[in-house]
């Protein structure tokens, strides 16, 4: 693989990494936060507000992977202008991760708006409110924001070319607008829902999911008409497809390593959440009970995290091995 097709596929596991150890500092983190009851309702361990920091770090956990995908796409897009040879893998390996930063967002903003339906409570200021659920949406789906633009419509290998003219700067600004719009619609409309939450303290009723899936539709519309209007002036501002001729024993071993990167990924995942969660106990003494987390001791990293981490290290060094593979071939 040539020297500069390196840094992108290195910051792209990076990124992968630095979501990987963020979320196990989540989860440890949320391990203070939860809020554990007693057998008589008593609160024994954690917080009942709705401001907590591990939303935080999750966010900052997943903002990373999007902000290492889109530099490390960035960067092979360059040389692939440049016509490096076996830069072509190399960028469609950080388009992977660039989507699969996107995604994460997406159910992250979605799955703390339904679950801050039965988080609100009444000793929650409404800046508390705004702090742990609103602006953290509002976080996440700038984010998305910014990677789309800067691997779509502000593609950095544009930056060299010939200057546009006014009526391919209109349709440069309207692809911006069709990505825009489904992003801003949707997290209006998951806002409203919160904000009538809110008024009445009871789950959305038919006619308001009437009117949050309306903005969104109504969104989604939006963006397909701005993207119909960028096609229509033929300005060349999206992802050229691509396509790479290779054999057919290539591919399926390509497909087979990219199943196993899959699988092999959610187990490291699922192996250090389940390591932290051996740090939570509940401690009953018969008429009372203790909420305690463990500390973090050489043998529980040992028995617990360290496989984890090796397995996240076999991700990295398989990934990394199969996308050089690839980028060899295609240079040939």
């Amino acid at each position: 693989m040539n020297k500069t097709l390196q840094r992108p596929t290195a910051l792209v596991l990076v990124g992968l990494a630095f979501m990987w150890f963020g979320i196990m500092v989540g989860n440890y983190v949320g391990l203070f936060e939860r809020a554990v009851y007693s057998e008589m309702g008593k609160l024994i361990g954690g917080t009942e507000s709705i401001l907590k920091p591990s939303t935080y770090v999750f966010l900052v956990a997943l903002v990373g992977l999007a902000l290492f995908a889109a530099l490390g796409f960035r960067s092979a897009d360059v040389q692939l202008a440049k016509e490096v040879p076996g830069a072509l893998p190399v960028l469609r390996f950080a388009t992977v991760g660039v989507i699969v930063s996107l995604v994460s967002l997406a159910i992250f903003a979605i799955s703390l708006f339904f679950a801050s339906f039965n988080e609100f409570r009444s000793r929650s200021g409404i800046l508390e409110q705004l702090l742990g659920v609103y602006l953290p949406i509002v976080l996440a789906a700038a984010a998305c924001i910014f990677a789309l633009l800067a691997v779509t419509v502000y593609r950095k290998s544009n930056a060299s070319e010939q200057k546009l003219d006014p009526e391919q700067k209109r349709a440069k600004r309207e692809a911006a607008l069709a990505f825009i719009y489904p992003i801003v619609g949707t997290t209006l409309a998951l806002i409203i829902g919160l904000v009538v939450y809110q008024a009445r303290r009871e789950n959305p009723q038919v006619w308001v999911w009437v009117l949050i899936l309306a903005i969104v539709a109504g969104s989604i519309v939006a963006g397909s008409i701005y993207a119909a209007r960028t096609r229509a002036h033929g300005a060349q501002v999206a992802v050229r497809p691509l396509r790479v001729p290779g054999t057919a024993a290539l591919n399926l071993n390509f497909a087979l390593v990219v199943i196993f990167v899959v699988v092999v990924t959610i187990m490291a995942f699922s192996f250090g959440i389940a390591a932290i969660s051996e740090l939570d106990h509940t401690y009953d003494y018969g008429y009372s009970q203790e909420h305690r987390v463990s500390p973090i001791t050489l043998e529980w990293f040992i028995k617990s995290m360290l496989p984890a981490m090796l397995i996240l290290g076999l991700v990295e060094v398989s990934t990394w091995i199969a996308v050089r593979i690839r980028s060899i071939v295609s240079a040939k």
